[in-house]
């Protein structure tokens, strides 16, 4: 047996060896050696956000690092992450340069989820080794790490190991956030209070709301477990310890509401459906590795589901594309699924030392339901017709559960069929409406003023073909240039025996949409055509569509170099049709 001494001296050496490990791998995954501490490492999206926050910490609302947009801070603005705030000010006791401040900020992450894995580990039991191992895999977990691209406080974890905890303590000790005279000689409630700060003071709002979740849930299993309501008491104490920290942090969001300033918060907590299925969690997410496990084809595939898409939400392929669970988590996420089919009594609580199966029990609970309030489910749809409805068309629209039917016609008989079929569809009929010829586009630094309507289509005899003409690919170019007139700029769109097989849209610059479309494209792209919505301004483009199979090109053409990207066409035995019509759309 060794001494409590002996047993300190190892901990302490094992949390030496933890942090060490954090250390070798940030070193290797950042290159530090060639970090500039005064440039913020992550400089784009939401990050210019935290940026700003540690200059406006500072008081520093210059924008000489263009703090978002040059905007002026707003009066009331809720506090997001107290923790965050108290780092900065620390810090900056030492040093007032946002670069240096906002990169250590980035870097401490892992350590502080790393350490907070490895004691809440130690403190349900596990062997110190076992710990430090899922310590170590907590910290570094792919999700944490792109998440530090742009949203750091969610990369900021630390906090959730411990909300698992308190569901634990609530589900085993009987008298633990027990309201009673013995209330604050109870070791474990002053660790609650300590923890419920931390909670409601992390991860803007998204984890104490998570926790007070996992907590309802833990509550709802013990009164089913107990066939008692006051079972649950112990996680509603607890719940009202997280929520009563809270209300500091949004007492100036309640402030500005009463002197109708409103805040950032009131004003983007909603979202469009669309936005919503971008943003929410895909079980495909957590399973599959960002490259496909090194497997080409699987990465391609999986280009092919993240499909940018034609709405101003964005690109489905966000970061949360990037949820990979790991190779440990994966096997947790599927072994604690595979729990919910062993059926049998649940004794946590009511023996000592409660049994591992009865954890495990109450865990996959929380996992199923968190899994059930991240995804969103899809039931039924809208469909949009462009002519008029038939009877064998109707039917077909009967054969699965569909919401709504719009169309600017019916033929006889299709609505009666419809209402005695489907008695609860919906069916509208299109009238026919104005366009307006202006499209006024609001954004924070003004307004953007467009034509709304596309050019008159491409004809073969206003343009000019530079190498072999290729008349019989015309309907698969028109079809091409139609996709990218509508895809937001800058967009390239390759399509091959009259279909779409990768559309590239609203990137920086010409390159990226095409690497990006002949990525989704993969073996497709051989023997397509390729359609731009402006004209490329270098040779480079038509070089990646050489070297992706593509055989033909429509382009506008108006560029200074236009007779470079036309002879590098034709010397690499493409067709490129420049047909003056330019469709870039904002």
């Amino acid at each position: 047996m060794l001494t409590k001494k002996q047993n300190l001296t190892r901990e302490i050496l094992t949390v030496i060896l933890l942090l060490a490990a954090v250390a070798a791998t940030e070193y290797w995954f950042f290159q530090l050696w060639r970090l500039d501490w005064h440039v913020p490492m992550f400089y784009g999206g939401d990050g210019i956000y935290w940026v700003g926050q540690v200059q406006r910490s500072y008081g520093e609302l210059s924008g000489s690092l263009g703090w978002p947009f040059y905007e002026v801070a707003g009066r009331y603005d809720p506090n997001y992450d107290l923790i965050y705030d108290i780092f900065v000010w620390f810090v900056g006791l030492f040093t007032k340069d946002t670069g240096t401040v906002f990169n250590l900020y980035v870097l401490v992450i892992p350590f502080a989820n790393a350490l907070a894995g490895y004691a809440v580990f130690r403190m349900v039991g596990l062997r110190r080794w076992l710990s430090f191992a899922f310590g170590l895999t907590f910290g570094l977990t792919p999700y944490v790490q792109q998440r530090m691209a742009g949203h750091m406080m969610l990369a900021a974890c630390e906090f959730v190991p411990f909300s698992v905890l308190l569901c634990l303590w609530c589900a085993e000790d009987e008298q633990f956030n027990r309201p009673g005279r013995g209330f604050f000689k109870n070791k474990r409630n002053w660790l609650a209070l300590a923890m419920a700060w931390g909670i409601a003071n992390n991860g803007a709002a998204y984890y104490p709301y998570f926790t007070c979740f996992f907590l309802c849930v833990t509550a709802l299993c013990l009164i089913l477990r107990d066939r008692r309501w006051r079972a649950g008491t112990s996680c509603v104490v607890t719940i009202a310890e997280i929520v009563a920290w809270m209300i500091p942090d949004f007492f100036p969001m309640v402030l500005g509401i009463l002197n109708g300033q409103g805040s950032t918060l009131t004003n983007g907590v909603y979202r469009s459906p669309v936005g919503a299925d971008i943003y929410s969690l895909r079980i495909s997410s957590l399973l599959l590795s960002p490259n496909g496990f090194g497997l080409q084809k699987l990465a391609n595939w999986m280009g092919r589901y993240f499909h940018v898409l034609a709405t101003d939400e964005g690109p489905m392929y966000n970061e949360n594309a990037y949820g990979y669970l790991g190779i440990v988590g994966i096997f947790g996420f599927l072994a604690l699924l595979l729990m919910l089919l062993h059926s049998r009594d649940w004794k946590a609580g009511r023996t000592e030392r409660p049994e591992l199966g009865d954890r495990l029990w109450l865990l996959s609970r929380l996992n199923v339901m968190a899994l059930l309030l991240a995804t969103i489910a899809g039931f039924g749809g809208i469909i949009g017709m462009t002519r008029k409805v038939d009877l064998d068309t109707a039917k077909t629209v009967t054969e699965t559960f569909f919401e709504i039917l719009a169309a600017p016609d019916f033929e006889e008989g299709v609505v009666e069929y419809l209402k005695e079929k489907k008695p609860n569809l919906r069916v509208l009929k299109i009238l026919p409406g104005y366009a307006p010829k202006l499209q006024i586009l609001g954004n924070r630094c003004g307004f953007l003023v467009q034509e709304d309507k596309l050019p008159a289509l491409p004809r073969q005899s206003e343009g000019e073909w530079h190498g072999k003409p290729r008349p019989d690919l015309w309907e698969d170019i028109i079809f091409a240039w139609k996709t990218a007139a509508i895809t937001k700029s800058n967009a390239i769109v390759l399509v091959k025996d009259g279909a779409a097989v990768g559309i590239g849209g609203g990137f920086t610059n010409r390159v990226d949409a095409a690497e990006y479309a002949i990525k989704l494209a993969g073996d497709k792209a051989k023997g397509s055509v390729m359609a731009s919505d402006a004209f490329f301004p270098f040779a480079d483009s038509v070089e990646l569509a050489h070297k992706a199979g593509v055989i033909a090109i429509i382009e506008p053409g108006g560029s200074i170099r236009d007779n470079e990207v036309f002879e590098k066409a034709e010397e690499l035995g493409l067709s490129l049709f420049a047909g003056g019509s330019r469709t870039f759309r904002h």
